[in-house]
């Protein structure tokens, strides 16, 4: 394997290696060398362990047991994540491989699961970061499973509740002051991200296209993110005063056969965090709003109306209302306060409803 730099090219970094079953050389293309050097790392193990298991078929011999870093780069490689995915998955992976760098996978118990997690919470880790650590190596395991590499996966310990980090979403008058100084496609993430509720990234709005918006009948069928494995789509309905706005976006971009709702000069975008940052700081705004509040804020304007739960979680793509529980507690708070206090009085009780004989001026 070897890694060479090729100048004028859009991915000038090339990693080529020669594929020991095919006796061909292939090669993958990316844009930075540290994604050069990581791209090779990984597909060193990978041939690694492929050729372990090639020469162990082809003698006769029983597979070779898997261990958890194997059956990780395996893993990896079956699934394909992109880059900014599988850099944070790998980071959070190696928190695993610290405290098990060798433990064959049929030798993993319950025992060792609980000892990871105490080694975790040792460590310092925040709730959230501690589960989010488990998820990753429960879908490694399970994966694991489904390949015949192991039988089952041991029972998981109880984790530590998850702390999910104190946020205040952009209030009407911040959107208000950030809409005229955005540039035009940064202000159609802020509406429809504050109105619509959708993911603000290229999980949803960014690979949002005008074939999913349906004028007529006033709906968006939203493509769910990829880790909602178990619907496709979901409806999300176009308030009334937006609908003049999306007709006149839909008018434009027809006449230059743009197909995204969210582009810049015609062509889909993948962050917008420059054109972000400098909106907030003409809008003269200098505390910390990400454009994935814009989901937060559609949350906590709709609850604080006063609807319900269940809807809420359905407009933003959750399978159950836990997380709109979890995350936004304080409004909840606040519409119990409001329904307690919405009851009659106690003096009203008193006058209407009680016996003679009990002065209401007892309760004033």
């Amino acid at each position: 394997m070897a890694i060479r730099h090729r100048e004028g090219r859009k991915k000038p970094w090339e990693v080529y290696w020669n594929n020991p079953f095919t006796l061909k050389r292939e090669s993958l293309y990316v844009e930075t060398e540290e994604e050069a050097k990581k791209q090779d790392a990984l597909k060193k193990y990978q041939l690694r362990y492929e050729r372990d298991l090639f020469r162990k078929e082809e003698s006769g011999e029983p597979k070779i047991r898997h261990t958890i870093e194997s059956a990780y780069y395996l893993y990896l490689k079956e699934k394909s994540f992109k880059k900014k995915w599988l850099r944070a998955h790998i980071c959070t992976m190696k928190r695993v491989l610290r405290v098990f760098p060798g433990i064959p996978l049929h030798e993993l118990s319950a025992g060792d699961l609980k000892t990871l997690k105490e080694h975790l919470m040792r460590s310092g880790l925040k709730g959230t970061t501690i589960k989010k650590t488990f998820s990753v190596l429960r879908a490694v395991l399970q994966w694991s499973v489904d390949e015949k590499m192991m039988e089952v996966v041991p029972p998981f310990p109880t984790l530590p509740k998850a702390d999910y980090e104190k946020f205040v979403p952009p209030t009407q008058e911040e959107l208000a002051a950030m809409l005229p100084n955005a540039p035009e496609h940064v202000r159609r993430v802020i509406l429809l991200g504050a109105q619509c509720g959708m993911r603000v990234g290229p999980s949803e709005l960014f690979r949002l296209q005008w074939k999913h918006v349906d004028i007529q009948n006033q709906v968006i069928h939203v493509p769910s993110a990829e880790k909602n494995v178990h619907e496709q789509w979901r409806d999300v309905p176009i308030r009334n005063d937006l609908l003049p706005l999306m007709l006149r976006w839909l008018k434009d971009d027809s006449e230059k056969s743009v197909e995204w709702v969210i582009h810049f000069a015609g062509r889909p975008v993948e962050s917008i965090k420059r054109a972000w940052e400098a909106t907030l700081r003409r809008a003269g705004i200098t505390r910390k709003i990400r454009p994935y509040d814009l989901r937060h804020a559609f949350a906590t304007e709709a609850l604080a109306a006063g609807v319900d739960i269940g809807t809420v979680a359905k407009l933003m793509g959750h399978r159950s209302p836990t997380m709109i529980l979890e995350h936004y507690q304080y409004v909840m708070n606040r519409q119990k306060r409001a329904a307690v206090e919405s009851l009659p009085s106690i003096r009203h009780v008193a006058e209407t409803m009680w016996q003679t004989g009990t002065s209401p001026d007892t309760f004033q």
